[in-house]
């Protein structure tokens, strides 16, 4: 499961997906500074879904005599299942850090009235109702959901000069890896003749699961942001007529960038693309089938963790390039026999559903799944009664909620699942940094959790949550604070797989363990546990096990010893206990 405050950013950035980047390695013009006073003006955005216009934004950056910037927009949106009405200010020195941002209207359709001012470490936010206080690291950049111009301050924190991955400091203790990675040289679109091509300096921006491709033009000035897989575009209304050919390409690289999920030369299985309906939405996925073996074979449907994840729930750190959890798993268990189906969650990657994600839970995603098992049943190639799910993470919570209501399913496999409340594994992950943080007072970290706490009551009780981050307004977030995984488990009653890491602080080791005892006290006989030392949530070798040594970790794949574990245990619980019936 990925950290909370991960999850609100992504929830900023409308729920965006891994890009498989690589990055361009050529060698790069020099490009013009982005900070500068070049950056000043008024200027309009743009703003459209798959080609239609959903939105406006004016805005005016103004250069503050003595260094640092003020500004102030006012935007203007219709998006999938809500509005925006809302004015703001902003006032940075002039590293382009924050000093003071205000907002008032209509976001997601709750009232925003707030003021938030930054000095030394520490957030004022201000309502109507009162004022309240969050720590930050100092001169981190900040952004709103669905307003634009702000992001011009991010983008300027880059050193073109330097040019490679540089860490971007983000409110509140976040970081965003940019990289300049192209130029692109385009003409205009239905231009009647042929101008001098216009260059654009592209920039991709990599913040956990969510890519975002920014490109600025020759003074520096931010022209158009691309959250390319929804089709979003925010362009500056003088280079409209460049946003067509700029995204044009972009998906040329893309396309030269597309994962490869065909089967390795000469493999023992077949990869098959496959198309699954469900209501009004399709998800795409690739589907292994061994090459030899009797027919009807077994086979496993992957669930993958929370934010939406393309099928082998890559993660974006360029030091785990290479990780792919559910490839390997998906190889490894067709190698032997056990064919696999895993597809890219709804609204990513080649799925559809974009537009149900403002209102999807975890539930709604069990549903999916449910989907994918339907379809694997009208395959007569596979056999209905040997099925198994094997979830990481949120795909941990799914796979119960499923075998708990079919009883036809025969397995389930749960890689860090969680085995507490969802409201006490947010209070973790929210607290933890605070722990970790050797600069807060004793007095400071108990007021920020006794805040966090505040924060999720709130959430749980049906308070007013218009001052919170908007992760906290979405369904997903209530509907996961307030289950219980351990009344669920206690329901299931095929045989259960429970792998997890030893050092894992994102889904603790302890939460294996209630899984299991809960399980085996209502009744069920077969249930194993595995835990593996020195293991993190990804189940890579760790010494803290924490989130922030992701990006410093060695090794990208799964090890044989928890691969082998998982397939043969499955081997094992799906092979025929009896001969197959014609079908």
């Amino acid at each position: 499961m990925r950290s909370l405050m991960l999850t609100v950013i992504l929830t900023f950035l409308l729920h965006t997906l891994l890009l498989a980047q690589q990055g361009n390695k050529t060698q790069l013009p020099p490009a013009a500074p982005l900070l500068s006073t070049a950056l000043c003006g008024k200027g309009v955005f743009l703003t459209s879904i798959a080609g239609t216009p959903v939105g406006r934004e004016t805005f005016e950056i103004k250069c503050v005599a003595g260094g640092g910037y003020a500004a102030s927009g006012q935007t203007s949106a219709k998006l999938p299942g809500a509005s925006i009405e809302v004015e703001t200010t902003m006032e940075l020195d002039k590293a382009a850090s924050p000093t003071k941002f205000t907002s008032k209207g209509t976001m997601m359709g709750s009232p925003v009235d707030q003021t938030i001012t930054f000095a030394d470490g520490k957030a004022t936010i201000r309502t109507k109702e009162g004022a309240q206080e969050m720590l930050y690291e100092k001169g981190a950049a900040f952004i709103m959901n669905n307003v634009q111009y702000p992001m011009t301050f991010v983008a300027a924190q880059y050193d073109t000069s330097r040019g490679g991955v540089q860490s971007i400091k983000l409110f509140p203790n976040l970081s965003v890896n940019m990289e300049r990675t192209a130029r692109d040289a385009v003409q205009p679109a239905g231009a009647v003749a042929a101008p001098k091509p216009s260059a654009f300096d592209r920039y991709t921006l990599q913040l956990g699961q969510a890519t975002l491709i920014l490109w600025a033009d020759a003074q520096g000035r931010l022209a158009a942001i691309s959250l390319p897989k929804q089709k979003y575009v925010a362009v500056r209304e003088e280079y409209a007529s460049f946003a067509e050919p700029l995204q044009a390409a972009l998906a040329s690289t893309m396309k030269e960038l597309k994962p490869d999920y065909s089967a390795p030369p000469d493999a023992p299985f077949t990869a098959e693309e496959v198309k699954i309906k469900v209501r009004d939405y399709q998800l795409a996925g690739t589907l292994l089938l061994p090459r030899s073996g009797a027919r009807p074979f077994p086979v496993v449907v992957t669930s993958t963790g929370s934010g939406q994840q393309t099928r082998d729930e890559p993660v974006p750190y360029p030091n785990l390039r290479e990780y792919k959890i559910f490839r390997q798993i998906a190889e490894h268990l067709a190698a032997r026999g056990i064919a696999v189906l895993r597809v890219d969650d709804r609204g990513v990657g080649d799925s559809t559903g974009f537009e149900t994600l403002e209102r999807a839970t975890t539930f709604d995603f069990a549903d999916d799944v449910r989907a994918q098992i339907a379809y694997l049943r009208t395959r007569r190639e596979l056999d209905p009664k040997r099925i198994a799910i094997v979830g990481h993470s949120e795909g941990g919570i799914i796979a119960p909620l499923v075998a708990a209501s079919d009883p036809q399913l025969a397995a389930i496999a749960l890689l860090a699942g969680t085995g507490k409340r969802g409201d006490e594994v947010l209070l973790y992950q929210m607290n933890r940094p605070l722990e970790l943080n050797a600069a807060l007072s004793d007095e400071e970290k108990a007021k920020a959790r006794a805040e966090n706490e505040r924060i999720i009551r709130t959430v749980i009780e049906g308070g007013d949550t218009s001052r919170l981050p908007s992760l906290f307004h979405y369904p997903w977030t209530k509907a996961f604070m307030t289950y219980d995984p351990i009344q669920t488990i206690r329901k299931v009653h095929q045989p259960i797989l429970i792998v997890q890491g030893a050092i894992d602080r994102q889904v603790t080791a302890d939460q294996a363990e209630l899984l299991a005892k809960a399980a085996r006290e209502a009744g069920n006989a077969d249930v194993t546990l595995r835990i593996f030392p020195g293991l993190n949530h990804l189940f890579l070798p760790a010494t803290t096990g924490d989130e922030s040594e992701y990006a410093s970790l060695e090794t990208s794949r799964i090890g044989d010893d928890v691969i082998k574990t998982i397939g043969d245990w499955l081997l094992f619980k799906l092979q025929r206990s009896e001969p197959a019936k014609g079908r």
